[in-house]
C-alpha cells in the first residue's frame, strides 16, 4: 500500500508535490509549536499562522517562540520550509516561462472550441486575420504554419501552432476536432501544382479528423477542384481566376470607358 501511494505521489507534477510537502510541513510545524509552547501558541491554528508567516519571510512578530526548544524548532523550520517555498515559486516561474515560450514557438496546445483555423502564413492570411480582428468576431483564430519560427502576431485572439497541417499531431495541437471553420491558403513557396496537391492532402487529413468542419480552400489550378469537391469542401477560392478577371477589367473595361 505504501509503495503504491509513493508511486502515485512521484507521478504527480513537481508543483503538486511541492505544494503537498509545503502543506504537510505547515500543519506539522504548526502542531509541534502548539505542543511545545502552548502558552504562546494557544491553538494549532496560531501555530499554523506563525509557520506561514515565518516561511514566507514576512514575519509580523505577533507570535515569537520564548523557549529554547521553540527557537530550535523555528530555526529548523526556516532552514527547511524557506527552501521548499523558494523552490516552489522558482518552479512556478519556470513553468510560466516555459508556457510563454511554448506559446510563442507554436508548441502549446489550443484548448478552446468553435475556433477558426487558418493554414499557411502569407500576406493573404495576414490581411484576413487583420480584417477578422477589426470586425470583432468572437471566435479565436488558430494559425498553423511550418515555416514560421514564432507567433507572427501577438494578440489574445490568435494562437499559433508550428507544424504541417497534414500531420495528425499538429492538428491535435490545434484542437481541430472542436474547430468550426478551416481556411487553407495556397503555399506561396512552391509551384501551383504542388501547392494544390498539398492542399488536397491537407483537406483529406482535416475532413477525416473533423467531418463537420466548414472547409474553405484556396486552389490555383482547375484540375484539383473536382478532387476537393469529392472530399467534401464547402467553398473554393479560385485565386488565379479572380485575379485574371480583375486584370481583364482593369485592362479592357477601363480602356472602353476612356
Amino acid at each position: 500500500m505504501i509503495d503504491w501511494l509513493l508511486f502515485r505521489f512521484f507521478r504527480r507534477s513537481v508543483i503538486t508535490r511541492l505544494l503537498f510537502i509545503i502543506t504537510f510541513l505547515v500543519i506539522l510545524f504548526g502542531t509541534i509549536m502548539h505542543i511545545a509552547e502552548p502558552q504562546t501558541f494557544f491553538t494549532i491554528f496560531d501555530g499554523i499562522w506563525w509557520v506561514v508567516i515565518t516561511i514566507s519571510t514576512i514575519g509580523y512578530g505577533d507570535f515569537v517562540p520564548d523557549t529554547v526548544i521553540g527557537k530550535l524548532i523555528a530555526m529548523l523550520l526556516i532552514l527547511i520550509g524557506t527552501g521548499f517555498i523558494t523552490t516552489y515559486f522558482v518552479s512556478l516561474a519556470k513553468i510560466a516561462v516555459s508556457k510563454e515560450n511554448a506559446y510563442l514557438e507554436g508548441n502549446l496546445k489550443f484548448l478552446g472550441e468553435g475556433h477558426l483555423i487558418i493554414i499557411g502564413w502569407n500576406e493573404r492570411a495576414r490581411l484576413v486575420i487583420e480584417e477578422y480582428k477589426k470586425a470583432f468576431h468572437e471566435e479565436v483564430i488558430v494559425l498553423i504554419d511550418s515555416s514560421l519560427k514564432k507567433n507572427p502576431m501577438i494578440c489574445d485572439r490568435l494562437h499559433f501552432i508550428k507544424g504541417s497541417a497534414s500531420d495528425s499531431n499538429t492538428l491535435s495541437l490545434a484542437n481541430l476536432s472542436k474547430a468550426k471553420k478551416v481556411l487553407i491558403t495556397a503555399d506561396q513557396h512552391t509551384t501551383e501544382e504542388q501547392a494544390d496537391m498539398q492542399t488536397i492532402v491537407t483537406l483529406v487529413a482535416i475532413r477525416g479528423a473533423n467531418p463537420s468542419a466548414y472547409l474553405i480552400a484556396e486552389l490555383l489550378t482547375e484540375k484539383h477542384i473536382r478532387n476537393a469537391e469529392t472530399i467534401g469542401i464547402n467553398e473554393i477560392i479560385k485565386t488565379n481566376e479572380l485575379i485574371s478577371q480583375l486584370m481583364h477589367e482593369n485592362i479592357f473595361v477601363t480602356k472602353l470607358k476612356e
